[in-house]
């Protein structure tokens, strides 16, 4: 590895990493969830995909917090809506 180049982390690592950002918004993520569900459960559900989702990201990580509060509450809503959908 040449002089000044930084190795990229572990995939373990880079998961633990990613992890301890998303820890961040989780009651965020959760409170959202609720206002719009006012149920428990499917606000739990609704958040952890949502976070899940985020997981995958790639830019997500790169961008300051403004960007990520506003990227979590579209994906909660969006999560929360289809749990809110009756199902034909």
């Amino acid at each position: 590895m040449a002089l000044g180049m930084v190795k990229p982390p572990k995939k373990q690592e880079l998961l633990r990493q990613r992890a301890a950002v998303l820890k961040q918004y989780e009651v965020f993520s959760y409170q959202v969830a609720y206002y719009l569900l006012e149920d428990e459960s499917l606000a739990a559900q609704a958040a952890s995909q949502a976070l899940f989702e985020l997981l995958q990201d790639e830019e997500f990580y790169y961008q300051n917090e403004y960007i990520q509060k506003q990227k979590i509450k579209q994906s909660v809503i969006k999560n929360s809506l289809l749990r809110k959908a009756p199902s034909y």
